[in-house]
């Protein structure tokens, strides 16, 4: 594990205090890489920033770019995580629309609770240096 995951680690221990995530676990997306030693597959085409697996109570992050797996800035890896702790907040909810049976799972109220997550985020002393001003 090399310093900026243990910098990421202890960015989501903070967090998880400051949202009582109690029980809730991290980890790094791995991605594929191709086995005739041509490099990294063509991850555009199905890129996920992150997902969260509420059964499991896991939580997992790419931190690093799709096209050259460079290190992504703490600030975008701050405002993944407001999104996926906002999944927990307002969990997704089925309703009926048009006749069928739909699955709400980002909504206004949604976005309206992950901002509030960001400032949040943005007040805290620790969290709230890697935000620009």
């Amino acid at each position: 594990m090399n310093e900026f995951q243990k910098q990421v680690e202890v960015i989501f221990s903070r967090s998880s205090e400051i949202f009582n995530l109690d029980g809730y676990t991290f980890r790094t997306m791995k991605r594929i890489v191709d086995s005739e030693g041509r490099g990294v597959m063509n991850l555009k085409k199905s890129y996920r920033l992150a997902y969260i697996n509420l059964k499991k109570k896991m939580i997992t992050i790419d931190i690093y770019t799709p096209r050259f797996r460079k290190e992504k800035s703490v600030a975008s890896i701050l405002k993944i995580l407001a999104h996926e702790i906002a999944h927990i907040q307002k969990p997704p909810f089925r309703q009926v629309y048009r006749f069928r049976w739909i699955v709400r799972q980002h909504y206004p109220e949604f976005y309206k609770q992950v901002g509030e997550n960001i400032e949040r985020m943005r007040r805290d002393e620790v969290l709230g240096q890697y935000f620009s001003e």
